[in-house]
């Protein structure tokens, strides 16, 4: 219920939920009234009196200085010295006055603060003259200040490492992720997961930095929490004690891409991983959101995984006594989902031919998450229709092509035409029943030395047809291909290759007009 609540709230915020456009508006510093400078001497904090951009007037304390331009101040000391002191960020760039200068006034409603950089040096923020009802995940006028006052002035300190280039995406994922970390009760990030249509949630398979709009970094602060939480294990307890993002940021600082620096500081002797194998664990964690009310899990890495549903993944139907192979493009800079749900209880074997070297893979069920990176495959895996199972797949480098062949029997029944070719099998005598189908029964011998001995494979027919028999080595590279005409029924082909290859696993590939299905097999020379 907790889940659908914030969903509901959020259909009634969609308009003011573009928080700062970096660099869309270029305005000149306005002209308020006064200004009230913090307790540390750093920050001015500038306002109207009067008029539409003036705050409330409200001075609980009675020392002429607003309530919430006080609140502003402190915020400002407090992020600076986090991020500066505690979390040894570089400092910002200040004005001639050696002042920070951030200025309340009645933005429009769809904006929550901006970080302005000039072309002289040095950058100033405005920020609302009202936070009230702007948030569907946090309702404290407070702490949506606060929280608004951290996110502009870390975009502040990001402009001392570099300007701003094509980048607003990363930018945006920080200054997210930090905001949550210096208003840990505000969830407000979590709106922007799944909130349109260039959202992480919504584009699960989509490359890492194929949008680099600040929109798209605002759903990717949940990445930023990932590798400060689970990467950096020194965050792992308190997020203020990692230093993995800061370390993007000056690897960045010397030039190239974000992109570049993220891989490069995942790939340093501290963290020894690399973009693709976090990437795709981050994303397995990523389907189980919602599932577990808290963080007494081996999955979560941020609370906030509670409270928003999992990314949407088209899904597959698992049928007993079947055979499915999808051909999957996989890349380094993203994952390939593939999700399945049984109609009854059944057994899956999977197995992975794949013509890369090296892959990272996932596989999920049931609230577990297998690594099956580079396995040849994965057997006897039970599923039900209660569930789906997920298999996320990523490339080390580049790009490349692999196989997914689930074999699926339904559990506790035997096919009774099994007995045709399995005198031992044990006919389970309840209702199983089974369609009539294209199957590749079997191939013999195996092991084998296909360089002197035929290659037997026993074929079910279920009409005339022509079929196609191709062996694959283990990376799913072509060794041989034939082409053969079938009758109905049971048939017995003779493969005759007399290949000369190596000793080691191979694959048989069988390709009809109705079906295609795959056995492994061992050549020993």
């Amino acid at each position: 219920m907790l889940v659908l609540y914030f969903i509901l709230l959020s259909t009634i915020f969609p308009a003011i939920h573009n928080r700062c456009p970096i660099d869309q508006t270029r305005d000149d510093r306005p002209t308020l009234d006064t200004y009230y400078e913090s307790p540390s001497g750093h920050f001015w904090i500038h306002y109207d009196l009067d008029g539409d951009d003036a705050p409330s007037l409200d001075d609980s304390n009675q020392d002429g200085i607003p309530d919430y331009v006080e609140s502003t101040a402190e915020a400002a000391d407090s992020a600076r010295f986090i991020l500066t002191q505690v979390m040894n960020y570089i400092e910002e760039e200040d004005d001639d006055n050696q002042k920070y200068d951030i200025y309340i006034t009645g933005l429009s409603s769809s904006l929550w603060g901006l970080c302005q950089s000039e072309s002289g040096g040095g950058s100033f923020i405005k920020i609302r003259n009202s936070y009230e009802g702007m948030s569907a995940f946090c309702n404290n006028e407070t702490e949506l200040l606060w929280l608004t006052v951290a996110h502009e002035f870390f975009h502040a300190i990001q402009y001392a490492y570099r300007s701003n280039l094509n980048d607003s995406y990363f930018r945006e994922l920080t200054s997210m992720w930090f905001e949550n970390i210096f208003v840990p009760n505000c969830y407000d990030f979590l709106d922007f997961v799944d909130m349109n249509s260039s959202s992480l949630f919504n584009n699960p398979e989509k490359g890492f930095d194929d949008n680099t709009s600040g929109q798209v970094g605002y759903s990717l602060a949940l990445y930023a929490h990932y590798l400060s939480t689970i990467i950096d294990s020194n965050g792992s307890e308190n997020q203020m004690s990692s230093s993995i993002i800061r370390e993007i940021w000056e690897k960045y600082n010397g030039g190239g891409t974000i992109f570049q620096s993220l891989k490069y500081v995942l790939e340093e002797d501290k963290y020894s991983t690399g973009f693709s194998e976090s990437w795709i664990d981050f994303m397995s964690r990523n389907m189980f959101c919602s599932q577990y009310d808290d963080m007494n899990n081996g999955v979560y890495y941020h609370f906030g995984q509670s409270l928003v549903d999992p990314p949407y993944v088209e899904h597959e139907t698992l049928i007993g006594n079947s055979t499915i192979n999808n051909e999957i493009f996989i890349k380094d800079d993203r994952v390939s989902i593939n999700a399945y749900q049984a109609t009854d209880q059944i057994i899956v074997n999977s197995e992975f031919i794949s013509s890369e070297v090296l892959w990272y893979g996932s596989l999920l069920n049931i609230g577990e998450i297998v690594n099956i990176s580079n396995l040849e495959s994965y057997n006897n895996l039970s599923a039900n229709e209660s569930n789906i199972l997920f298999f996320i797949f990523s490339n080390e480098s580049g790009e490349g092509n692999m196989n997914l062949i689930l074999n699926i029997s339904i559990e506790g029944c035997v096919d009774i035409n099994a007995i045709n070719y399995n005198p031992n099998a044990i006919i389970d005598n309840g209702s199983c029943e089974f369609p009539i189908y294209n199957s590749l029964v079997s191939l013999y011998p195996n092991p084998i030395n296909i360089s002197s001995t035929d290659l037997t494979i026993i074929y079910d027919q279920a009409s005339s047809s022509i079929i196609d028999m191709t062996i694959l080595d283990i990376k799913g590279r072509l060794v041989s291909d034939k082409t053969f005409s079938v009758l109905p029924g049971r048939q017995y082909v003779s493969y005759n290759t007399h290949l000369d290859i190596p000793s080691g696993t191979y694959f048989l590939k069988v390709s009809s007009n109705e079906d295609t299905e795959v056995l492994k097999f061992t050549n020993i020379r």
